[in-house]
């Protein structure tokens, strides 16, 4: 989808729909393999499987214990392959503008730009990992269970050294609140269809929970 006003409403809607009801997890799950690139939009596999056996695990402890976990893995699996097709569709900036287009150029600027500095947290993020991976096979160094706190250590430390150099950036340029920008969004034909189908999913988890 080109019109990120449009995405993030669909990402709503079928998350929504996903946590409402067990059809409606369904539903959601149909609408992603019919309408995304599906495989494309997924995170990397081991990434994935430790998801996913994640949720395995919650679900079996919760069906084990007289609770609805069969309906618990089918909603966050739902849910997980939808958030992963919103986060491959994003462009940088979108944030800013969506928020600025809904709440203006004060609160919405600011609400856009913590958002952005989020979303760049995460790819930064990312590449730490990668560079601590490589790292560690140089050394000869696998990458275990027991190495995970060490590393988990060393990227809080970074996004505390980086928040504190933007901080400092922001306030040495005279950043007080709100900001100057026009939004700009591009429809296409495909982003009104695939956020009424969204809707379509909403509908069928509502009526199937009453």
């Amino acid at each position: 989808m080109q019109d990120a006003r449009l995405r993030i409403l669909t990402t709503i809607v079928l998350s929504a729909g996903a946590f409402i009801s067990l059809y409606g997890a369904l539903a959601t799950l149909a609408w992603w393999l019919l309408l995304t690139p599906r495989w494309k939009a997924l995170p990397h596999p081991r990434i994935l499987l430790w998801v996913m056996v994640m949720i395995a695990i919650t679900s079996l402890v919760s069906e084990l214990s007289g609770g609805e976990g069969f309906s618990y893995m089918v909603r966050m699996i739902a849910i997980l392959l939808i958030a992963a097709w919103a986060y491959s569709q994003r462009q940088d900036g979108e944030l800013l503008d969506v928020s600025v287009w809904l709440m203006g150029k004060r609160i919405g600027f600011d609400i856009g730009l913590t958002a952005e500095m989020g979303m760049q947290s995460l790819g930064l993020i990312k590449q730490d990992i990668q560079q601590v991976r490589q790292a560690m096979a140089v050394k000869g160094m696998k990458f275990s269970v027991f190495s995970i706190l060490p590393l988990a250590a060393n990227i809080v430390m970074n996004q505390l050294r980086r928040t504190e150099e933007m901080a400092k950036m922001l306030t040495v340029r005279g950043y007080i609140r709100g900001g100057e920008i026009e939004p700009h969004f591009h429809t296409a034909r495909i982003d009104y269809l695939l956020a009424l189908s969204s809707l379509l999913v909403l509908t069928t988890a509502i009526l199937s929970y009453y």
